[in-house]
C-alpha cells in the first residue's frame, strides 16, 4: 500500500503543471507532458502493443492518469481514502483496457507504470546525488 501511496504522490507532483492546461488541449509541451508521453511509449512497447491496440490503448490510458490526478487531487488530505479510491481507479480503467489488450496485459499495465516511475525516481536521485544519471534511464526522456 505504501508503494501505491508514494507512486501516486510522485504522479501528482510530477504532472501538477502540465495538467493545469487539460481543458485546453493539453496546449503546454512542459516536462510532465513529455514524462506522460515517455510512460505512455514505455508501457505500449513492454505489452508488445500492436499498432492498433496502442491506437486505441492510448487515449484511454490519457484518460486514466487524467483522472488519476484529479483523485490525487481530492484527496491528498487522507491517506487512506485517497489508496481506496485509486485502487477503485485502477479496477476500474483495467476493465476498459480488457477488451483493447486482453486481460493479462491489462493487469500488467500498473506493473510496467510503477516501473517506469521507479526508474525516474532512481534517475532523480542520481542526478541530486553526483549530478549523473544512469545511461538506461536516460532513454526514457530523450
Amino acid at each position: 500500500m505504501k508503494k501505491i501511496l508514494y507512486l501516486a504522490l510522485f504522479l501528482f507532483a510530477l504532472s501538477g503543471v502540465s495538467f493545469a492546461q487539460d481543458d485546453q488541449a493539453d496546449q503546454t509541451e512542459g516536462g510532465a507532458t513529455k514524462i506522460r508521453e515517455r510512460l505512455i511509449e514505455y508501457i505500449q512497447q513492454k505489452l508488445g502493443l500492436t499498432k492498433a491496440e496502442a491506437d486505441k490503448f492510448g487515449p484511454v490510458y490519457i484518460d486514466y492518469f487524467k483522472e488519476l490526478r484529479r483523485t490525487n487531487q481530492e484527496f491528498k488530505g487522507d491517506r487512506l481514502v485517497l489508496q481506496q479510491k485509486i485502487a477503485e481507479l485502477r479496477l476500474r480503467y483495467r476493465d476498459q483496457f480488457k477488451p483493447i489488450i486482453g486481460e493479462k496485459r491489462s493487469n500488467d499495465v500498473f506493473t510496467h507504470e510503477r516501473d517506469f516511475i521507479d526508474q525516474l525516481r532512481s534517475m532523480r536521485q542520481e542526478r541530486r546525488g553526483d549530478g549523473r544519471a544512469d545511461k538506461r534511464f536516460r532513454s526514457l526522456l530523450q
